[in-house]
């Protein structure tokens, strides 16, 4: 699998790329200390997570290549991913989306979060 992150994409994310801070491309569907929903739901998305080096990743077992270097995410959540996947910038809305190249839109509105300053 490969995940192409776009230029206007790439600049959303720059102040996220530090050598000190990893990159999750997170399935958020109540598994993990990370997610939001806090239980499993229909509604899951994708998002981007910023840790830190030294947080705990245990969830986050496999590794995904791209343009901006890796993305560690859940193994499990591969069944939701496409072999090549896009992160681009929605013109109209400036939000980021996550589109596969045979699903189409897997996440319409892919949000960032800075998690690295937590313990």
């Amino acid at each position: 699998m490969y995940l192409t992150v776009e230029p206007q994409a790439q600049e959303k994310l720059q102040q996220y790329i530090d050598e000190d801070k990893d990159l999750l491309l997170d399935f958020d569907d109540g598994v993990g200390s990370l997610s939001n929903v806090g239980t499993c739901t229909l509604a899951s998305v994708f998002r981007i997570i910023a840790v830190a080096k030294d947080a705990e990743q245990k969830d986050y077992n496999k590794s995904l290549d791209s343009n901006l270097g890796t993305f560690r995410y859940k193994g499990y959540s591969e069944m939701f991913m496409d072999p090549q996947m896009r992160l681009v910038e929605n013109p109209t809305n400036k939000m980021l989306s996550l589109r596969g190249s045979n699903s189409g839109e897997l996440t319409g509105m892919v949000t960032v979060e800075d998690l690295s300053a937590e313990a």
